[in-house]
């Protein structure tokens, strides 16, 4: 049996804030799951359509993939509730903030939880769990899981994203977004890009919008922020928030001109002053009118690579190791290896035997070889390719694929 944790608090100012993941499991995953969250998940979907609820919006399900389930639906699978009593320990002990708490949660084990995962992963329902499932990172469930010798397998949104992308999402045995492994596992690869391998190649696989005008860059720094709330920015900005991101431009790169862009969850407006308020449709046509981007840890600066504009990227991320490349080979190289052999296509992550594959530690070769196959390619010719990520890579033609 596979168990999910989703994030049980009202954190961020909204209970069952993982609702639609619930949602795409039940509808998804095909066998008895084990979910560790509160009680808010399991309520009616009458109670979420009376709190106009995004996830109950028809639209949402069927971009999504989900089906919003019945009671039957959900009393066929076990569950491990944190209670209330557990949050507002939490809470107290973070003063009174929530978005301290979410830190905490995030980035330190926190006693009122270790204790509520180590009795959650005790009970008869939890007795041969293969894995665990998370959507954030929470070193108190992973210190309960190590105990009991139960892998965490870290998941989230990918930074390509649907419509404009192939959608993605990431997959880590280590963290998501922050402390992954796919720097390491990039390194044990031995992965060099072959001479048939660039980014106009890459980008032109993942990039499914229209191309549009393209205007001149105008900008010579776009500075990407981010939702002040974001679990990345919380825990992985090594200290960095959206003000001082917008200090440190002000006084490290005054010189030029610099568009900066708000994210379009935030709950505050910009107003113009040193910097000129970006006004684009999306992120796309943002990165095109500028130079260079810099950012926190947003996956804007993943979508800047893929077009060839450089990167500085201040926090903790995944793609943080192919904006430090040392020449453009090497970046090549890493972003080959980011976009198919550690970014998973979306559905899969809700695939059970998908997941049962990568717990199985397979290689980075056997590993881009079932992310082709997702993405729609004929990888029968592909299997013969002397074990070879990138010999893999040359021959599913890249730099041939339509968008």
């Amino acid at each position: 049996m596979i168990a999910a944790f989703l994030l049980p608090f009202p954190l961020r100012g909204y209970r069952a804030p993982y609702l639609w993941v619930y949602y795409r499991l039940l509808s998804s995953f095909g066998e008895r799951m084990l979910f560790v969250a509160s009680e808010d998940y399991t309520r009616a979907p009458e109670y979420w359509q009376a709190q106009n609820r995004w996830e109950m919006q028809p639209g949402n399900a069927q971009r999504l993939h989900y089906q919003v389930p019945t009671r039957e639906d959900m009393a066929a699978h076990e569950y491990g509730f944190l209670s209330e009593a557990v949050y507002e320990a939490l809470l107290a002990d973070s003063g009174g903030n929530p978005i301290a708490a979410f830190r905490r949660l995030l980035s330190e084990r926190v006693p009122c939880l270790d204790a509520a995962f180590a009795e959650i992963l005790s009970q008869p329902s939890a007795e041969g769990i293969e894995a665990i499932l998370t959507w954030c990172n929470c070193p108190s469930l992973s210190a309960a899981a190590a105990e009991k010798g139960i892998p965490v397998v870290h998941l989230e949104l990918g930074p390509l994203r649907w419509p404009q992308y192939r959608p993605t999402a990431y997959l880590d045995f280590s963290g998501v977004n922050g402390n992954t492994e796919v720097e390491r596992r990039y390194l044990e690869s031995g992965f060099r890009p072959g001479a048939g391998l660039d980014i106009e190649g890459l980008r032109r696989f993942f990039y499914q919008g229209g191309e549009g005008e393209t205007p001149a860059a105008g900008f010579d720094l776009g500075v990407a922020l981010q939702v002040e709330d974001d679990s990345n920015l919380l825990a992985f900005g090594h200290g960095f928030d959206n003000q001082s991101l917008l200090v440190y431009t002000h006084l490290h790169r005054a010189e030029g001109r610099v568009l900066v862009r708000g994210h379009p969850g935030s709950l505050f407006a910009l107003k113009p002053d040193w910097y000129q308020v970006d006004d684009s449709p999306d992120s796309v046509a943002f990165i095109r009118r500028c130079d260079k981007i810099l950012t926190i840890n947003s996956s804007v600066g993943l979508e800047a690579m893929l077009m060839g504009k450089r990167v500085e990227v201040l926090g903790d991320c995944a793609h943080r190791f192919i904006a430090e490349a040392g020449d453009a080979p090497e970046r090549v190289a890493r972003l080959a290896f980011y976009l198919f052999a550690y970014l998973v296509p979306m559905d899969l992550i809700y695939d059970s035997g998908y997941l049962r594959f990568r717990l199985g530690q397979p290689s980075a070769y056997e590993i881009a070889l079932r992310h082709l196959a997702a993405y729609g390619i004929d990888v029968g010719p592909l299997r013969q390719a002397s074990g070879s990520l990138s010999r893999l890579l040359e021959l599913a033609g890249l730099s041939d694929v339509p968008i």
